[in-house]
């Protein structure tokens, strides 16, 4: 697939010099950083999934009838 998109001048520049000091194309360069990105954002998700997991229990009390009306609003 490809995808063209518009970067201003100075971005465009920085991301050529970049991916020539690290001896690639700008397209394998920019695939590089969003694989980098999603992994990132996936473990951030994972853990922020792993800390209301915990938290559940901290709200064990107040799954009773009593409070279930609550449950409602």
């Amino acid at each position: 697939m490809t995808l063209t998109i518009e970067i201003e001048e100075l971005k465009r520049k920085s991301l050529e010099s970049i991916a020539a000091q690290k001896g690639k194309k700008v397209s394998e360069f920019v695939v590089e950083i969003l694989d980098d990105y999603l992994l990132q954002k996936e473990v951030e998700t994972k853990d922020v999934s792993g800390l209301m997991k915990l938290s559940e229990t901290s709200f064990d009390e107040w799954d009773n009838e009593e409070d279930a009306v609550y449950d409602k609003l």
